[in-house]
């Protein structure tokens, strides 16, 4: 890694509900992360969706690898190439059982914040099964022909990945990053209103005010548990840890944001 390429981290606290907080970082690869990285991997290569890579390339390659650590233990992981004027995120894993925590967009989020800062305005990625959930997160279909020689020699035409680029973003952190990349909504299934989340809200309380849905508060922030609501779907991310318990299945509005899209009880 080059001297002048910075290390990058970014904390994330996110919840589905209740009193269960996860604690996700997301950070460069580091040699130990190797084996991790290869078994993450193996599930996405069996189905085809992944070139495969031995777990010497893992490590030997390890700069050029990003993880997500939840309990000390990765469980997502991407890589980017840096050409001339051109990055590339390759190897987007996340282990199944945190896939719908919303671990994927934070991931993601996080690498282009990275490419960002070191320049880059762009970003591609190469895909065969996984076109969908790039184009939700901002990807558009592109012709690789002015794509740089070096890389053009490495395609394998049997392979039929689908070349894709989207702009990269500039964010103070993943979370504030990801309205950026993806559109994330929020239903109020009571009042029966769907909107699209407004980054200028600083909260999902000041969100649900601003659509004059009804709500309780006082402390807002994080500590008196009055603003507490139902989260029947999607996961939150909170900019402070709670200091009450919101309640089984349920979120403090004062002092979380949409990490995926929701589904709250008003």
């Amino acid at each position: 890694m080059s001297d002048e390429r910075k290390r990058a981290r970014f904390e994330v606290i996110v919840s589905q509900g209740g009193d269960e907080i996860i604690d996700a970082t997301f950070r460069n690869a580091e040699r130990g992360d190797a084996f991790a990285m290869y078994e993450l991997s193996k599930p996405f290569v069996a189905t085809g969706g992944l070139i495969a890579r031995d777990l010497d390339l893992f490590d030997t390659d390890v700069e050029e690898f990003y993880v997500v650590e939840i309990d000390r233990k990765v469980v997502a992981c991407a890589g980017i190439r840096r050409f001339a004027g051109l990055a590339e995120i390759f190897n987007v894993v996340v282990d199944g059982r945190w896939q719908s925590v919303g671990i994927g967009g934070f991931l993601l989020a996080s690498m282009l914040i990275v490419l960002e800062s070191e320049g880059f305005p762009t970003a591609v990625v190469f895909t065969k099964t996984t076109k969908g959930w790039f184009a939700r997160h901002g990807f558009v279909q592109m012709d690789p022909a002015p794509l740089p020689a070096e890389r053009l020699a490495m395609l394998d035409p049997e392979r039929k990945s689908i070349p894709m680029v989207r702009p990269t973003v500039r964010a103070l952190d993943s979370i504030d990053a990801l309205p950026l990349i993806t559109e994330l909504r929020v239903r109020f299934e009571l009042s029966g209103l769907e909107a699209v989340w407004d980054d200028g809200c600083d909260s999902l309380l000041a969100f649900a005010e601003k659509n004059d849905i009804e709500t309780a508060s006082l402390c807002r922030g994080g500590v008196c548990g009055t603003c507490s609501s139902a989260l029947k779907r999607g996961t939150v991310s909170y900019h402070v840890r709670p200091e009450v318990d919101p309640g089984e299945g349920s979120v403090l509005l004062c002092i979380s944001r949409p990490a995926a899209n929701l589904v709250l009880d008003l």
